[in-house]
């Protein structure tokens, strides 16, 4: 069917900052995603969610990621991550190098008879390939998981495909680095016969230990997704971090180009 196909083409597409959608690749079908983005931030939310200015932060990212159809009910992942960071300090630092890098695997659940609605669990483990001695990798160096229970559902608006997708985890930390609970929201729908708008809410909670306060932030990404109906596609965002508690506040651009094999 070729709906089914649709949605599981773009909910694998998604951004970051994990592989997205409940749905599982077909069996020996490979999923190729090269992504370059690019984020930064001069201001940031303190511990009562008001704007204050901060010192320069910029992250330039290149991600290849594959996903792998190795059953019918399971999808292997992995991801290899390079990037150039800038943080203006204190300390000032520059970072060129290696990011994280994923391994894990998708298990689909239960699908519903007409393949409409879909849950899936995901585990990945996250591998850090930056040098601990520099401050600008911060958030690259601890080795960790991310655990994940997702549910799609694809529907049609006056006869176009459309999806929705809902993503709550856990992402365990190493080291110093404290453990973030996730929430993720997307839906998109097709507004011409190749072009496809996607809105996606990313949703990071850090709760408060004994030596830091707790810490959220609410990010919210719009993309287009063009499909000349051909094994390939190409999508282009921009995202936004809308509110948070003692977090930065990004702005950022992505473009994404993906091939099925």
């Amino acid at each position: 069917m070729l709906r089914p196909l649709l949605i599981w083409v773009v909910l694998s597409l998604m951004a970051p900052p994990a592989f997205g959608g409940a749905f599982v690749q077909r069996p020996g079908m490979v999923l190729a995603i090269q992504e370059l983005s690019f984020s930064g931030s001069l201001q940031a939310f303190d511990a009562r969610g008001r704007v204050i200015p901060v010192a320069a932060y910029r992250k330039f990212t290149l991600e290849t990621s594959i996903e792998y159809g190795a059953l019918e009910w399971l999808t292997l992942l992995g991801r290899l991550e390079s990037a150039i960071v800038y943080n203006q300090g204190p300390p000032a630092a520059i970072y060129r190098g290696l990011g994280m890098s994923e391994l894990g695997a998708r298990a689909e659940l239960w699908r519903s008879r007409d393949q409409d609605l879909v849950f899936s669990a995901q585990a990945l483990l996250r591998l850090p390939m930056a040098s601990q001695s520099n401050s600008a990798a911060a958030g690259m160096t601890s080795a960790g998981r991310d655990l994940r229970l997702m549910a799609g559902w694809s529907f049609d608006v006056r006869d176009r495909p459309g999806f929705l997708s809902v993503e709550a985890g856990l992402r365990q930390r190493g080291g110093q680095e404290l453990d973030e609970r996730r929430l993720e929201l997307a839906a998109g729908v097709f507004i011409f016969d190749l072009l496809q708008a996607i809105a996606q809410g990313f949703h990071v909670f850090t709760p408060r230990t004994a030596l830091t306060p707790a810490s959220q932030s609410h990010k919210a990404q719009v993309s287009l997704v063009f499909n000349p109906g051909r094994p390939w596609s190409l999508q282009a965002g921009v995202f936004r971090t809308l509110a948070g508690v003692n977090a930065r506040r990004e702005n950022g651009a992505l473009i994404a180009f993906w091939r099925r094999m």
